[in-house]
């Protein structure tokens, strides 16, 4: 049966713990959370490549391109980063099923917000592979998947660990150190994720703090080692066979002493710590930064508070979005 048109979504993720200590070759834990971006491909008859992008967080565009040009039908703001992740993905896939030639729309609608730490990138492209590979007939697993969005984030970005588009392509809980990944088992985490409105850039932030660990390496090496061991405590938390309220409660402990050595490292924000201690206040077990700090996101783990503390963030600034780990990764959602 042939394919004319495939539904693909992929999920957004967190960095749990280890954010910033992992440059140093410490090990952290992300996991995929349950806001996704849906790619819906299908073939044309004009040869080019379209890309249409909407209720992307930020305004959308339309592009098509061809060979030798491409056309902007609209284009507002930041919805403009994720052509290259999406370009990239299907030219990827294209080489992969030997179908250069052959047109292709692809319409992006996305729950992620972009440039928040929150994957939108690796979201969109892990999406779009998986949706592209479907429908020109590659039966890709989605650790392949995984491995494809990585190569998208190296040609766009020039670097990149893989950690979002493996949580984004396998979903659930992932524990990486040094270029290995280890899927841990699934646990329910019912959290609220905070959003500042503004972004830090990761480049800058991580810069940052490689030259204050090089001014005073004796003050900063106990902080990243600290945040090491933090991380393996967590993963024993999660592998472990302890009650619910128990692993709750130890998490929730080992977030906040998570956020206060991300304090300082020097890379939280006013307005993140303000997220932080509201989202505390209101009866979160716990919160911290999720990922490079100075703007994005917070996280706060509140079981049976998720309202009370999505309230508390929204009078503290932030935009709040109630939601839990998500176990799937890549999904087909439809094919015709």
């Amino acid at each position: 049966m042939s394919v004319k048109r495939v539904l693909a979504s992929a999920p957004a993720k967190i960095i749990l713990f280890g954010e910033h200590s992992v440059v140093y070759g410490k090990p952290a834990i992300a996991a995929a959370i349950d806001l996704r971006t849906y790619v819906r491909a299908e073939f044309n008859d004009t040869g080019a490549i379209k890309i249409e992008a909407h209720d992307i967080r930020t305004p959308g565009l339309i592009v098509s391109f061809t060979e030798d040009s491409i056309y902007f039908e609209s284009d507002y703001g930041r919805a403009a980063e994720v052509l290259g992740y999406v370009r990239q993905a299907i030219e990827l896939v294209k080489d992969e099923a030997d179908a250069n030639g052959k047109g292709i729309t692809v319409s992006i609608t996305s729950q992620i917000p972009v440039g928040a730490g929150l994957g939108s990138s690796a979201a969109v492209a892990v999406a779009t592979i998986g949706a592209i590979s479907r429908l020109l007939g590659l039966e890709l697993s989605n650790e392949e998947v995984g491995k494809l969005g990585h190569k998208v984030e190296l040609l766009v970005q020039g670097a990149s660990s893989g950690i979002d588009p493996t949580v984004s392509a396998i979903g659930g809980f992932i524990h990486y150190q040094k270029g290995e990944f280890e899927h841990l088992p699934f646990m329910e985490l019912p959290i609220v994720v905070g959003y500042t409105g503004s972004s830090g850039s990761t480049k800058e932030l991580v810069a940052m703090v490689r030259r204050n660990y090089e001014e005073m390496p004796e003050i900063f090496e106990p902080i990243l080692n600290s945040m090491g061991r933090l991380v393996e405590k967590a993963k024993e938390v999660i592998t472990s066979d302890l009650d619910r309220e128990l692993k709750f409660r130890t998490l929730g402990k080992l977030m906040n002493i998570n956020h206060g050595l991300l304090d300082a490292l020097g890379v939280s924000t006013k307005k993140l710590s303000e997220l932080v201690y509201a989202a505390r206040t209101a009866g979160a077990l716990g919160a911290k930064i999720t990922g490079a700090g100075g703007g994005g996101c917070m996280y706060a783990l509140a079981p049976g508070k998720q309202s009370e503390v999505a309230t508390a963030i929204t009078i503290a600034g932030g935009t709040p979005m109630i939601t839990k780990i998500s176990r799937e990764g890549l999904r087909i959602e439809e094919v015709e």
